[in-house]
């Protein structure tokens, strides 16, 4: 998405760009309960499965590596898109073979911020994660609600490491 949105211009690319953006405006609870309602209404066995969670997030936080990497092939010329193109390439090659690498250290930063919201996530996560499976931010929340101080202590400075890495690599790159 962030590739069409960057390279063609278009009212079918703004609009798929503008759908990738409007999950950012919604809370992660009203997410939640919409995917739980379709889940129990029309697809049941992906109730508290791994794949419900996955769509959960992607509505969430799409938005972050769409930007991230529609700047990243903004700032690649198209003409060496171009002259590739005049070389023979195929569309699908220029692709793979310069769009792709000039745009990877944006795409990888995106990925990087994705990693860090997604694993941060609280609402959706509790509603719709798999019996039984937890994350970070699920056990600092059952030990931080039943006053746990101590036990919780663990999980929030794994969170602050897990978000400092990326955060380290990514300043440290900085142009």
């Amino acid at each position: 998405m962030g590739v069409i949105a960057a390279r063609h211009r278009g009212r079918t690319a703004h609009l798929l760009e503008q759908s990738a953006y409007a999950g950012h405006a919604l809370p992660g609870i009203t997410v939640a309960l919409s995917l739980v309602f379709f889940a129990v209404r029309y697809a049941e066995p992906l109730y508290q499965e791994l794949p419900l969670l996955v769509c959960a997030y992607a509505v969430l936080f799409l938005p972050v590596a769409v930007g991230a990497t529609r700047a990243a092939v903004l700032q690649s010329p198209p003409v060496l898109e171009d002259v590739a193109r005049s070389l023979g390439r195929s569309p699908l090659r220029v692709l793979r073979e310069v769009t792709v690498p000039l745009a990877a250290p944006g795409v990888a930063a995106g990925a990087a911020l994705t990693f860090v919201v997604c694993m941060k996530e609280l609402p959706a996560t509790l509603l719709l994660r798999p019996t039984g499976m937890d994350t970070l931010a699920t056990r600092l929340w059952t030990e931080t609600g039943t006053g746990s101080f101590a036990a919780a202590a663990p999980y929030a400075a794994a969170l602050i490491l897990l978000a400092a890495v990326p955060s380290y690599l990514l300043g440290r790159h900085r142009t």
